[in-house]
This record gives structure tokens, sequence and C-alpha cells, in this order.
């Protein structure tokens, strides 16, 4: 049996998921979704909460229940402020698992080079590919704009890519991976992927000190919706 509550910090909306007879010695897994968000993962969150794990769902500010207003700049800033959240809990970072999917797997790379004490991250079907070439920005750029709305309000183009430019220049955190141990990693991506190709997860793989964990679903795409496989992949790597 499991617990469900809700809460906000501030505008952002938490929604926590814990056994009902606690278990000091458990983990902690903060989600971080996607842009604007069409998979919550809340089943993962449940299936992970039956094994002993507390988990943490954030909606960034502007997105779904929370207040305020949207942008890839602020994502940084929110998931900064749920991870000291939990910490406020009583976990430590080394207690701290992160999952990411899709933009929230690149939120997820950037929280682990800033905190790599982490215990252990798992990206699905990451979006990795942050070109500064002009040409696939734009064109990186028209995607993310043509799926913002309905979702996500008052944010047009120009400010999306002002705010995506702004962390490439800033915040990218593929350099500085090659000082973290891939070991902690597991990226899982659908072969049949065509938003995020999963070539850039294979490229990702080997950006590491040592390799991170790759797994490749067949027949799956994006969404990953053989969901039964997917919570037996992220159960075996956490535990």
């Amino acid at each position: 049996m499991i617990q469900i509550g809700e809460k906000y910090l501030g505008d952002i909306y938490l929604r926590e998921y814990f056994p009902k007879v606690p278990k000091p010695s458990s983990n902690a897994v903060l989600f971080l979704h996607g842009y604007p968000g069409s998979q919550k993962n809340y089943d993962l969150a449940e299936e992970l909460a039956l094994k002993g794990f507390r988990c943490f769902v954030m909606h960034y500010r502007g997105a779904w229940k929370s207040k305020g207003q949207y942008s890839l700049y602020g994502n940084l800033k929110d998931s900064e402020m749920v991870l000291e959240h939990i910490q406020s809990e009583g976990y430590k970072k080394e207690n701290i698992n992160l999952i990411g999917a899709s933009w929230g797997g690149f939120m997820a790379v950037m929280l682990l080079v800033r905190h790599t004490s982490l215990r252990k991250i798992i990206l699905l079907a990451p979006f990795i590919n942050l070109s500064s070439h002009p040409e696939a920005f734009e064109k990186g750029v028209d995607f993310l704009a043509s799926i913002t709305k309905p979702s996500i309000q008052n944010y047009e183009r120009q400010a999306l890519a002002s705010d995506l430019k702004r962390l490439l220049e800033e915040y990218n955190p593929l350099p500085k991976l090659s000082g973290i141990n891939g070991a902690k990693v597991l990226i899982i991506h659908g072969a049949n992927d065509t938003i995020c190709p999963i070539k850039y997860s294979m490229e990702l793989k080997s950006m590491f000190q040592t390799p991170a964990f790759l797994v490749k679903l067949e027949d799956q795409d994006h969404f990953l919706h053989t969901r039964e496989l997917l919570f037996e992949q992220c159960s075996k790597f956490l535990r």
C-alpha cells in the first residue's frame, strides 16, 4: 500500500508517493517531465513507491497544476528548488535519484553535473541534441514552438528561443560529463523514436568517464508505451 500527497512549493505543484509504512533506509526519486509534457509518469512513481521508494513528481512553473509563467530557463531553478526541498525532508544527495523524460532528461543531466553526488539517474528518451549550429537550432525551436500550446500559455517562440540559447551558453552540461561515472546513469530509449532519435542517446552513453547503461526498446517510440518493461528496468537499476 502507498499514500499519495499533494502540496505547493510556492508556485510549484508537487505530488508525492510514499510507502504507507515508511522505510528509513529507502531512497527518494525526483521525476522531471518533458516539454511541455504529455507523460507525467505517475504510474512509474506509484510502481517505485510500492518498491519502497519515496517519489516526488513536480510540475515546472507554469505547466499543468503549477502556477506562474513557464520558461525553459526557469525549469532549472524549479528543479533545484524541489531538490532542496527533498533534502529538507531528510534525504542526503547520496540517497536521491532522478528520472527525467525527454526534455526532463536534459534537466536531469544538468542537475547531475551540478550535484555529482546524486545516487542514480535514469533518462527516458532524453532530449540531448542541443546544437549550436544556427540551422539546427532554429529547427529545434520550431518544433518546440509547434507543441507549446495549448499546454503552455503566454510563451511565444521568441522567448522560447532566447531561453534555449541562454541555457546552451550558460549551462550546457555535455562537456562536463567526462568527469562523471556513467555507472550511475541508465538511458532507456525507443528504437523508433522520431522526436528524440536514439542515435543521440548512443552518443551520450560514451560521453561519461565510464560508459552509461543504454537499454534499447525495440518497436517503441518516444513515449515508451510498454510500461511493464519500463517498470522492470527502472526498478532493477535503482535497487
